[in-house]
């Protein structure tokens, strides 16, 4: 393989492995059986581990030059971060020119004819699913429309269903659109008839938490362990204005992001907001309908990314998605409910959002966090469904801390079962110092504590 081709399918790994220092670099070379790697400068020893870790370069044979690699040297997370790399770009290996960068492919073996009516695909896809009345669209990984379309046969012969990353082969149709004429991957994986329903999951409590604790915001990273986040959580954040909702989002995101986990935010906000979201955490999806949007385009995104993160949970993946804010939802849910689209219960859409948060039995998860007004009587309803409350605070965004919680008032059921012993004295211990001295008190626990 050419080292440009490697390089584009290798992208997020060469991206991960280039922030290291060379020290880094050389001792994950050597753990991945890269030979003499002193003797090369940082780009082209990670183009060799690259190929040592992917399987495609040969093993290297082996010599009794330099030192051997410690355990202690290369710590455990950082191989399972490359390995983990590794799954994620073979699992998109093919479809890598996505339907935002097209890419040829010439067959010998048909004529020319064949090749323009559609005998063979010309173009390589991958994207996201949006059923339409008829048939379905392809829409990239923030939720935005491409030219390639899905047949309403081709639904069914492949069993596909909304928010289904799918992946394979498109044929020019006129008029600039092209139309899926064969479909090799859904969500990674070969098409199956026999696919699991989200809703068919069993739901169970939280049992793993989503780590906030490499935030730069000390709210979030007091949150690890007094008020944990779980995978499958329903995360409410209540604060007024200036407190630092659109703050949280993003910061919850970023752990989100760090911790490997699908993140997917849904935006309303102003539209420099949603910009800086996408360039703050690349590795998400941002499906953004910001101030401005028509009501239809918001509910649009909004069934799109929760479809989307549906399918990763039934598959086995972990998804968070981030709702910034509940508030804006319902005003658009109310604006198409006055046009006869939802009745008289305009909640309904945003409720059934909300309450999709879970832990499914034998398969993955999905964590919805959403951020919402501190007062009002709709906010209320999706309060009493969190099982994990959160509330700003005046005192930290006073002293120009955002997102600031009072952990007086915040609270996540059954948060024992997510920390472990020595966190959960942690966690008394800082509870302590709230009582007393509020959000002073914290900040003197967090120094004794080293936190």
């Amino acid at each position: 393989m050419r080292e440009s081709e490697l390089l584009r399918i290798y992208r997020p790994l060469y991206e991960y492995l280039d922030g290291l220092n060379i020290y880094g670099v050389r001792s994950l070379a050597r753990a991945f059986g890269v030979q003499s790697p002193t003797t090369e400068k940082k780009h082209e020893l990670i183009v060799r581990l690259i190929g040592a870790a992917s399987g495609i370069a040969a093993p290297e044979p082996r010599n009794r030059k330099g030192a051997r690699v410690k355990s202690a040297e290369v710590p455990p997370e950082n191989i399972e971060k490359v390995r983990r790399l590794v799954a994620e770009c073979k699992e998109m290996m093919p479809f890598l020119a996505g339907p935002d960068s097209v890419e040829r492919t010439e067959f010998r073996d048909g004529s020319a004819d064949r090749r323009a009516s559609g005998g063979y695909a010309d173009r390589r896809f991958v994207g996201i699913l949006e059923c339409l009345a008829a048939g379905g669209r392809l829409c990239t990984k923030d939720g935005v429309r491409t030219d390639v379309f899905v047949a309403q046969s081709c639904i069914e012969d492949y069993h596909l269903r909304e928010g289904d990353l799918i992946s394979g082969y498109a044929g020019e149709c006129g008029e600039g659109r092209a139309e899926v004429v064969q479909i090799i991957g859904v969500g990674g994986l070969a098409p199956s008839p026999s696919r699991a329903r989200f809703e068919g999951f069993p739901a169970l409590l939280p049992a793993e938490r989503i780590p906030l604790a490499t935030s730069a915001c000390a709210a979030l990273r007091a949150a690890d362990v007094l008020t944990p986040i779980g995978k499958g959580q329903r995360v409410l954040f209540r604060a007024a204005a200036g407190e630092g909702k659109t703050a949280f989002i993003r910061e919850t995101a970023r752990c989100a992001a760090l911790a490997d986990l699908r993140t997917v935010i849904l935006a309303f906000g102003r539209p420099e907001e949603c910009s800086e979201l996408s360039e703050a955490i690349p590795s998400a999806s941002v499906f953004a309908a910001p101030f401005g949007s028509l009501p239809a385009e918001r509910l649009r995104a909004a069934r799109l990314a929760l479809a989307y993160c549906k399918r990763i949970a039934e598959s086995g993946g972990d998804a968070v998605l981030l709702l910034d804010s509940v508030a804006e939802l319902l005003r658009s849910c109310a604006a198409e409910s006055e046009r006869g689209r939802f009745g008289e219960d305009y909640f309904s859409f945003a409720e059934q959002l909300f309450a999709s948060a879970r832990l499914l039995k034998g398969a993955g998860s999905l964590t919805v966090i959403a951020a919402a007004p501190a007062e009002g009587e709709p906010f209320d309803r999706f309060a009493e469904a969190a099982n994990c409350l959160l509330f700003g605070s005046r005192e930290w965004a006073a002293a120009g801390e955002t997102p600031g919680i009072d952990f007086t008032r915040s609270f996540t059921r059954r948060s024992e079962s997510l920390l472990r012993e020595g966190e959960r004295a942690a966690a008394a211990r800082l509870r302590e110092c709230i009582a007393r001295g509020g959000a002073a008190g914290l900040w003197d626990s967090f120094k004794k504590e080293n936190l």
